[in-house]
């Protein structure tokens, strides 16, 4: 079975919880972390992570077939029992080994790492990865970020914010301002020619009209 590239990161390995109850009814036979989000084959109610399951059926030679019985894999919600027996679970937080000591339940997981003052951002101005809560801290200090002038609209990094000078901005709104006459005097133009065009075409018809 094409699963080697699914069990290199499962959603939930099975470190993130203590004591893992039923493992043969709980733990996902292609990742081989704790179910998420399961679903069940029909036939042999072998129950898998959604992930899981629709990547196997992207990669997999025959993805008509249940990978754990080889029959027709026809999906049904997962039973009622193991998703009873999984909500009794706690789940250590994904960002703990950034800081957070959060162990949440399973229910709740998702609602809580979406929300995890621990979780990961990307400055895009240096690309360094600063977690949610110093995020804002780095973002408005960091001398990478674009900053865009309010007067000229001058894109420029942070750090070379002191070469923006007053004379600088001027330069740049007074080209600005160039280039926006030229183009109101190239519309201005096109509208003027196209007024004479229309002038001579009606003085022609008003000449063919006297010298019938």
């Amino acid at each position: 079975m094409a699963t080697s590239f699914i069990r290199d990161s499962p959603y939930l390995s099975k470190d993130r919880i203590t004591d893992i109850a039923h493992p043969e009814l709980t733990v996902c036979s292609l990742c081989n972390g704790l179910l998420w989000l399961p679903v069940a084959c029909e036939k042999c109610e072998t129950s898998f992570c959604t992930s899981c399951i629709k990547t196997w059926r992207i990669e997999a030679e025959d993805p008509r077939l249940c990978p754990k019985c080889s029959t027709e894999y026809i999906q049904r919600p997962c039973p009622g029992a193991i998703i009873h027996i999984l909500s009794t679970f706690n789940i250590i937080c994904h960002y703990k080994p950034h800081g957070c000591s959060a162990i949440v339940p399973y229910k709740s997981l998702e609602t809580h790492e979406e929300t995890c003052n621990y979780r990961q951002k990307t400055c895009p101005g240096c690309e360094e990865k600063i977690i949610r809560m110093h995020f804002n801290a780095h973002y408005y200090t960091c001398p990478s970020v674009l900053l865009t002038c309010p007067e000229c609209n001058s894109i420029y990094q942070r750090q070379n914010a002191d070469q923006h000078t007053d004379y600088k901005c001027l330069r740049v709104q007074l080209n600005q301002l160039r280039d926006q006459m030229m183009r109101i005097e190239q519309i201005q133009n096109g509208k003027l020619n196209l007024l004479e065009s229309q002038i001579r075409h009606l003085i022609e018809t008003i000449e063919q009209i006297v010298n019938r």
